[in-house]
């Protein structure tokens, strides 16, 4: 397990996911520990992605075709691929129902694109 946040690349740079005030969106920097998560290494090359702070407990899921935040791991929906695009940049795939999406920032909003499409899916891991 490591703490990380994670930045937006391309048109959304210098914005991180956030989890804080119990909501999935971007924030201009990491304001404090709404930006940062536990990367939690699961069996067959997935992780989960543990919030900390005042959300510690919730997860970041992907359940039911959206973003929100879900009281521990459940299930596939909760789960993710985290896909190496060098250079400590990372994509996130779904898993379960959502196969074939992929978590998106781009349009600066936060979704589940169909597949990995470029710079809106892509992540720089800041290690906290």
């Amino acid at each position: 397990m490591s703490s990380i946040a994670l930045e937006a690349l391309g048109a959304e740079i210098g914005k991180f996911l956030s989890h804080a005030n119990d909501k999935v969106w971007l924030q201009n920097g990491v304001q404090g520990k709404g930006e940062v998560f536990e990367l939690k290494k699961l069996k067959d090359n997935r992780v989960a992605l543990a919030c900390k702070g005042a959300e510690k407990g919730k997860y970041l899921s992907h359940a039911f075709g959206k973003l929100w935040l879900q009281d521990g791991v459940q299930g596939e929906g909760e789960e993710w691929i985290m896909k190496d695009h060098g250079k400590g940049n990372v994509s996130f795939d779904c898993l379960g129902a959502e196969t074939g999406k992929t978590l998106s920032h781009a349009f600066d909003k936060m979704w589940l694109q169909d597949g990995y499409q470029g710079e809106g899916e892509l992540w720089a891991k800041k290690h906290e």
